[in-house]
């Protein structure tokens, strides 16, 4: 008899690695940095404007021995459900503990009209 599946398939943790860590966490939402509004003469919204759309998140990592942790303003390169894209590091965190791992929490960006080498 073969295999059934039933209720909805859901995915599972985080997809990406970066080299040297483990990634815990990566949380990125979707703006559009230039919005604007369009009126009427009798001062009603008649259309919007949506460009420059921009990536912000944190990608949040549990350091490996031979991980270095980067400066703000280098690029990370990280792929999040659609290929790998390269991002700019906005700030660092580290938090490093007694009994425990050090962490890494990078903040990042990425605008839709530069070009990251």
């Amino acid at each position: 008899m073969g295999q059934h599946t039933y209720g909805t398939a859901h995915l599972y943790g985080v997809n990406g690695t970066i080299s040297n860590a483990t990634v815990t966490d990566a949380s990125f939402d979707e703006v559009c940095a230039n919005m604007a509004e369009v009126m009427d003469e009798d001062g009603n919204v008649i259309e919007r404007r949506y460009d420059d759309l921009t990536e912000e998140g944190t990608i949040t990592l549990i350091q490996r021995a031979a991980y270095t942790v980067p400066e703000a303003g280098t690029t990370v390169s990280y792929n999040h459900g659609g290929g790998a894209a390269t991002r700019e590091i906005t700030k660092v965190g580290r938090k490093h503990t007694a009994r425990g791992h050090r962490v890494i929490e990078l903040s990042v960006k990425k605008s839709e009209n530069v070009a990251y080498a």
